[in-house]
């Protein structure tokens, strides 16, 4: 089968064409088939074309996808055509002459060029039968050359007979398949010569893309697949049908009462420098008995002897008496750890409560038990484990004040929340004007540490008895169950267990009450995790640092009517300027103006007011919608005015960056957090952002005009847990507060790893020396180092909180 020329394939070069019209004129000589009819208009194809054409489809170019959004392409266009059918810019002649070109090409699309039959040969004599008249467009008419010397067919070549038939052969395997690879090779050179053409796009889509800022997309959300269920068997089938006892409902905690931030300051204010003084006075007094439970040498002890009683037995007492003091100072403690302790929710405080009742016992049967010798209990070190709780819970109330202090400031904080799938199917943290409403809730919870050993204690306490029990009544000495007890006990009481969450809790909330941040508890805390954070106009450039002090008017614009126009479509957009062209307002003396049919685009706002066809925009947007700017102007920043087409103001618009947002910036880009551009200002994009001030806009997502809008709308869903409430504008504390927030919930974590750890360690010690009986090996010395060594994580752990 011979290759036809097809008009819809580009590819075929003029010899082809040629040699195909010189093929088709040979073959008018042949007899022809049957006259088909003819179409009323169309090409008309014989049957090879017809197969050609379904086995080799044409293989397009592919296309490319559109950089900009075609809905805002397509209202460009339609605000073009709206401001050229205007009286001021209407061309009758043109449209018509465009109108009757645009008609004669729908016209010549419509037509087909129709090619007549070549026409049988008439014998001498014979005349051509009368065919009646066909409606239809009538055949053309090709003119007809006198055959030369090498075309006339000479006599003797008519009288030859007519060569025989060709023999059809049979359709074989091997013939199939060499069709089918010739097919494959046309169609791989066809794409060869086809494989780097590209679209070409027309002058309004490069128009678009220069002028236009290019934007970030959302991937889409894969289709979950569905998984079969497999069938069940008959039996399970009808036990699945059985009616299921219903679960035991859990009890719900109840929820602390939502008390204003002013009552909860106060609350938290009384008592505080009482409580400071206790913690003092118990650190003095542990410290001396640790100093008594220091070995003395033997010329001290000689020297210091008291007649009738032993100096050992006389610094058990002294140690003993120390280890009450201290409990009676640190009272709080005790009386909390029991409570809980008989409600069967035992935490922290239990722990210690325990240890100092057990230590205190086994100093005041010192004596009792003579097989001890010159070994001292532990008193030094439970009534140091019972400071450090003090302690904690002093930090943990001074943390509290100052978060409440600080959301007390102002009456309409903003607040800080972690909201779901906001951007890109990721959460994000966003600021939004709101009230105090479940912050006094959230700061009375429990924290993170008190939650831990709301598991871990219970397991403690059992593992600390059944290893008193196994050391002292399994080794067949019953006496040295209170001294195991007592040493178990003081070891789970790790000196971090309640510092886990207040000393870093305690740093980090002083240190955002002095940009106007106060966090929202353990509560709002425990939700920070990896995520975006979105920044709007109000986050990089607060109120202040975008200013209009002039304009300059083109044309017979009034200053009134252009000077209202503008900000009518800027207080509708809701940005950065709507402040500063609210005071150029007033200076005007102008008024607000009713705008209709406002849409937003990439770099400018278009309404209607009054009839009239409103632009503002930045230079970009101007040229975009065909609006000529004057060469004189030579303004970086400004923000232009349009009435009707023509352009009617202009207004230099200043911008000063805070010094906090370019280091706040870095620093949450250096700790993976992505900054989400949520801007409505037509100026602030991230040319400008990175030109002017040099922020690192390739490392933030920009995302397109309508989801910047989403994202900053001021009425849109939040989530009901507060991270924070702020006080302040600017991004310094905002980032604060997030980067602090995460921080304090991983130093939170990891020392309550080291806490855990270390009371675990401690009582398997502790188990195995008593275990053993040696008295020595667990001396008070030893056992303070032990337990230092496990507190010194947590110091460091707590600085590192506001290193950022």
């Amino acid at each position: 089968m011979s290759e036809r020329y097809d008009p819809q394939q580009p590819n075929y070069a003029l010899d082809d064409i040629l040699a195909e019209f010189s093929s088709t004129s040979s073959a008018a000589s042949a007899p022809p088939p049957e006259e088909p009819e003819l179409e009323e208009e169309g090409e008309i194809l014989d049957e090879e074309q017809v197969e050609e054409a379904e086995e080799e489809p044409e293989e397009e170019a592919p296309a490319q996808p559109p950089v900009q959004d075609p809905e805002k392409v397509e209202a460009i266009l339609q605000l073009k055509m709206r401001l050229e059918s205007r009286p001021d810019s209407h061309h009758p002649d043109s449209e018509e002459g465009e109108d009757s070109s645009a008609q004669e090409a729908e016209e010549g699309k419509g037509k087909a060029k129709v090619v007549p039959f070549p026409e049988k040969k008439k014998k001498q004599g014979e005349q051509a039968p009368q065919q009646p008249p066909v409606d239809g467009p009538e055949p053309v008419q090709f003119e007809k050359k006198a055959p030369t010397q090498e075309e006339e067919p000479s006599q003797d070549q008519d009288d030859q007979e007519a060569p025989p038939m060709p023999i059809i052969q049979p359709a074989t395997l091997l013939r199939h398949l060499g069709a089918r690879l010739s097919t494959l090779s046309r169609r791989a050179d066809h794409f060869a010569d086809h494989m780097y053409d590209q679209a070409e796009p027309d002058a309004e889509t490069k128009k678009v893309e220069t002028y236009l800022p290019g934007v970030d997309q959302e991937t889409p959300v894969p289709t979950p697949k569905k998984k079969k269920v497999p069938k069940l068997p008959k039996v399970l089938k009808a036990l699945s049908k059985l009616k299921r006892p219903k679960p035991a409902r859990a009890k719900v905690k109840p929820v602390p009462p939502d008390t204003k931030p002013s009552e909860l300051a106060a609350r938290y204010q009384k008592g505080l420098k009482a409580r400071r003084n206790r913690v003092i006075i118990s650190l003095v007094l542990s410290l001396l008995a640790m100093a008594l439970s220091v070995d003395i040498p033997v010329s001290i002890s000689i020297s210091i002897s008291v007649p009738g009683v032993s100096l050992t037995q006389l610094r058990v007492w002294i140690l003993c008496g120390l280890l009450a003091i201290v409990g009676i100072l640190c009272m709080e403690v005790l009386v909390v750890g029991i409570v809980r302790l008989c409600k069967l929710h035992p935490r922290a405080e239990s722990l210690v409560a325990l240890a100092w009742l057990f230590s205190l016992i086994d100093g005041l049967t010192f004596s009792v038990w003579p097989q001890r010798g010159e070994n001292l209990p532990c008193c030094a070190i439970t009534a140091l484990g019972l400071t450090m709780a003090m302690w904690g819970r002093y930090l943990r109330q001074q943390g509290d004040r100052f978060s409440a202090k600080a959301a007390a400031q102002t009456s309409a904080p903003y607040v800080v929340s972690l909201d779901e799938d906001k951007w890109n199917h990721r959460p994000a943290y966003s600021k939004w004007p709101g009230t105090s409403r479940g912050f006094g809730s959230q700061l009375q919870m429990e924290d993170g540490a008190q939650q831990a050993y709301a598991i871990a204690a219970p397991l403690l306490i059992l593992a600390c008895l059944l290893c008193s029990l196994l050391a002292s009544v399994g080794q067949g000495a019953g006496e040295r169950f209170v001294w195991a007890a007592a040493a178990t006990f003081t070891a789970a009481s790790s000196y971090s267990s309640l510092l886990a969450f207040a000393l870093p809790y305690k740093k980090l909330s002083s240190r955002l009450y002095k940009v106007g941040a106060a966090i929202a508890g353990w509560a709002g805390v425990q939700r920070c995790r990896h995520a975006g954070i979105v920044l709007t106009d109000g986050d990089l450039f607060p109120p202040g640092c975008i200013q209009v002090s002039q304009f300059e008017l083109f044309g017979t614009a009034k200053k009134e009517k252009t000077v209202s126009y503008a900000a009518t479509l800027l207080k509708v957009a809701d940005c950065g300027l709507t402040q500063p062209f609210y005071k150029l307002l007033q200076s005007t003396g102008a008024l607000y103006r009713e705008a209709s049919g406002v849409r937003f685009h990439e770099g400018g706002i278009t309404g209607i007011i009054h009839n009239h066809d409103i632009i503002v925009g930045t230079s970009d947007f101007m040229h975009l919608v065909d609006i000529p700017l004057p060469r004189s102007i030579r303004v970086k920043h400004a923000i232009y005015c349009a009435v009707d087409g023509k352009l009617a103001a202009m207004f230099p618009v200043t911008y000063a960056m805070p010094s906090t947002v370019r280091p706040s910036l870095s620093t949450l880009i250096g700790l993976k957090v992505t900054p989400i551009l949520a801007t409505r200002d037509p100026n602030l994009i991230p040319a400008l952002l990175s030109s002017k001030f040099k922020l690192p806009v390739d490392k933030m997502e920009f995302p397109s005009t309508d989801r910047r809008r989403e994202l900053s709308d001021a009425n849109q869903l939040h989530s009901t847990q507060p991270v924070a409430l702020l006080s302040r504008e600017g991004v310094g504390a905002f980032c604060d507060t997030v980067l602090g927030c995460r921080r304090l919930r991983w130093a939170t974590r990891l020392s309550l790893v080291f806490a855990l750890a270390g009371a675990v360690l401690g009582v398997l010690l502790t188990c195995f020396i008593a275990y053993t009986g040696s008295y020595e090996a667990l001396s008070p010395v030893n056992f303070f180092i032990f337990m230092l060594a496990w507190l010194v994580p947590e110091l460091l752990i707590a600085g590192w909180v506001n290193q950022y």
